[in-house]
């Protein structure tokens, strides 16, 4: 049996249990919105079962393979207001819902504490290390290092968030003259600025286990390509030794499962912009008819390889162990 921890309502979800179903392989999605608001989750010595609000359950000891999609908030009861009583009790299904899988030692896509711990400041530092052109970058609270960063660049820089707000969604940005008057509201959250990259062409790359998918679209000279749904995507022919090094920086980071954004330049060169250990890919495959819903698939079906070392612990994660930097830039330059 497929465990895929994440929402009933997750379109991304539901399109690769159509593929598993298709195939004869047994899924079962655990619903995390439903904590707290009619799913069970007991773990025992001899037991681990989830029971969702529908009354289907899974004996997760019969698990293969866990695809740890997206840890959605879960629906409080009306009753819970307090946001302290609320952030106790997201609290304690966390603790219950990542010991269980883990606990498992099954392959997980990803480790969920190796997608927490690829934050984008760490991103950033090995993308450079394993040799991918990173926009020159800042991230700080200080406004003067800020202002500095600006006038070194001459105002050609963007600016973003670190992590994903729960309510909305946030765009990269260019900075504008007006954005200096907020600067004042920075020293309460750092934020990330960067130098801004020349041309349209810009990359989204779907990377499931071994396989890369990439898909070309024009930016249309927006800072974020987001912003434009309807814009055509096409797929994208990646230089081998983009993707080599694309696979360094997934090792590094210990994931099996990612999106990328890439940009290229107005020379042909291709920027790193930012990696997601939990992005969408559904919007591409429908726009480019590439078959990432498959792959997925494929990725938690597949054998099962030595699992990441975590703490000295084997626990799975559905690839292989992990070599240094170091090591990875060596087979790489065939040391």
């Amino acid at each position: 049996m497929i465990l895929i921890v994440s929402s009933l309502l997750d379109s991304h979800a539901r399109v690769v249990v159509k593929v598993l179903v298709r195939r004869g392989v047994p899924v079962f999605i655990g619903d995390v919105m439903e904590f707290g608001a009619g799913a069970q989750l007991s773990l025992g010595a001899d037991e681990a079962r989830w029971v969702r609000a529908d009354g289907c359950d899974a004996d997760l000891n019969e698990a293969t393979a866990i695809w740890c999609r997206r840890n959605f908030p879960p629906i409080f009861d009306s009753a819970l207001r307090d946001p302290c009583d609320r952030d106790f009790v997201r609290k304690q299904w966390n603790e219950l819902l990542w010991g269980t899988v883990c606990a498992l030692d099954v392959p997980l896509f990803n480790h969920p504490f190796r997608q927490y711990a690829a934050t984008k400041p760490l991103q950033l530092a090995i993308a450079r290390e394993v040799g991918l052109r990173v926009p020159d970058t800042l991230i700080s609270n200080d406004a003067d290092a800020v202002l500095d960063f600006v006038e070194r660049h001459r105002g050609r820089v963007i600016h973003k968030a670190l992590g994903a707000a729960t309510d909305r969604l946030l765009f990269t940005k260019r900075w504008d003259a007006r954005d200096h008057a907020a600067l004042d509201a920075l020293t309460l959250a750092p934020t990330i600025f960067q130098q801004q990259i020349g041309g349209d062409r810009e990359l989204r790359l779907t990377i499931a286990g071994e396989r890369c998918f990439a898909a070309e679209f024009d930016a249309g000279g927006r800072a974020d390509g987001r912003l434009d749904v309807d814009v055509p995507f096409r797929p994208h022919a990646l230089p081998a030794e983009v993707e080599g090094r694309l696979a360094l920086l997934m090792e590094a980071l210990g994931l099996r499962y990612a999106t990328v954004d890439l940009r290229i330049d107005e020379h042909g060169d291709y920027v790193f912009l930012e990696l997601n250990p939990q992005g969408q890919f559904l919007y591409m495959e429908i726009k480019t008819g590439l078959p990432i819903a498959d792959a997925v698939a494929d990725l938690l079906c597949g054998p099962r390889t030595e699992a990441f070392r975590l703490d000295g612990v084997a626990r799975g994660s559905g690839s292989g162990a992990s070599a240094s930097i170091g090591q990875a830039l060596g087979a790489a330059c065939g040391s």
